[in-house]
């Protein structure tokens, strides 16, 4: 049994993982929920957004997680109330509303600053590029890691970033002294940021193997396109049963307007793949992917339209 025992006051039972992680995923479906409706709302508007829809989610999850889990929301979120837990600080006292703000962005920032379009020179070359990776792979390492293994406080990043802890406040079970966080996780946190800030350049020499040729700067010409915001480039392969392999270049092109039926652009795109791919011969299949739609990190919703072409058709 997990407890916090604090001077001059009762005993207070940390919450569990189950009971923490059901509280989350009742908030996340609310926020879903007011993001599904706002998305039916402004689809197109979102979707010229890109990826600074995003923006958008974060605020809303901002908003609501701050100001809930402050002592204005009584340290709950309406998850939190279902499961019976609240957040308070080391001396069994609600959050302000600062605190309270800083703890979900801890949280939040990570995931939603993942995925973000950056062009891959930057990603693998430059100090945001390594920022960025820390932030975004270390941030969400040292959470889950800290969410599954620190059983004895219950604190993942954001908690230990204010010092606060998610308790049990059903008061139906009987407390025991709880001991201090073991500090053997500080440095596994500090070994996942270590692996973290490896990734821009693990990333860059991946780059450059054979496999990976030309890669680089068919991203960069699909990306110019018109109505493309952003573009992924991969190569894939896939055999059924045993049977002959099939080598395809992939990209998939996400798009400032409603033109995923449009197959004579996604033919000028297949082609302009066909024609800048050196390994091109080694193919079987280009696919095109045409993307329409909105990620707000709280919901999202996309129009998809595949186009594969032969390799001959396109030369």
């Amino acid at each position: 049994m997990d407890a916090l025992h604090t001077e001059g006051g009762s005993d207070r039972e940390i919450a569990g993982f189950w009971r923490r992680l059901g509280a989350f995923a009742v908030d996340s479906i609310l926020l879903g929920i007011v993001g599904w409706i706002l998305g039916a709302l402004f689809f197109d508007t979102f979707a010229r957004m890109g990826a600074y829809a995003k923006l958008i989610g974060f605020a809303i999850a901002l908003a609501y997680f701050g100001i809930c889990n402050s002592r204005i929301g009584g340290g709950q979120t309406l998850g939190k109330r279902w499961l019976g837990v609240r957040v308070v600080d080391a001396h069994d006292q609600l959050l302000s509303l600062p605190r309270s703000v800083l703890r979900y962005a801890v949280l939040g920032i990570p995931f939603f600053a993942n995925g973000l379009p950056l062009d891959p020179k930057l990603a693998m070359s430059t100090p945001l590029g390594y920022l960025l990776a820390l932030v975004v792979f270390g941030g969400m390492f040292a959470i889950i890691y800290l969410y599954l293994f620190n059983r004895r406080t219950r604190q993942s990043l954001h908690d230990l970033a204010v010092g606060s802890y998610v308790e049990r406040f059903d008061r139906a079970a009987q407390p025991v002294p709880f001991p201090v966080m073991w500090r053997g996780h500080i440095v596994v946190v500090a070994l996942l940021a270590v692996i973290a800030l490896s990734a821009p350049a693990v990333a860059s020499r991946f780059a450059q193997t054979q496999t990976f040729a030309g890669i680089l700067p068919l991203y960069q010409t699909l990306s110019t396109q018109p109505h493309v915001m952003t573009a992924q480039v991969v190569r894939g392969w896939s055999s059924f049963n045993g049977g002959k392999t099939t080598h395809s270049l992939q990209s998939s092109l996400w798009l400032d307007a409603p033109l995923t039926d449009d197959g004579a652009m996604a033919k000028r795109i297949a082609q302009l793949m066909a024609k800048a791919d050196p390994n091109i011969a080694n193919e079987d299949v280009v696919a095109v992917t045409l993307v329409y739609g909105y990620d707000m990190g709280i919901a999202s919703g996309w129009k998809k339209h595949g186009y594969l072409f032969k390799p001959d058709e396109l030369l």
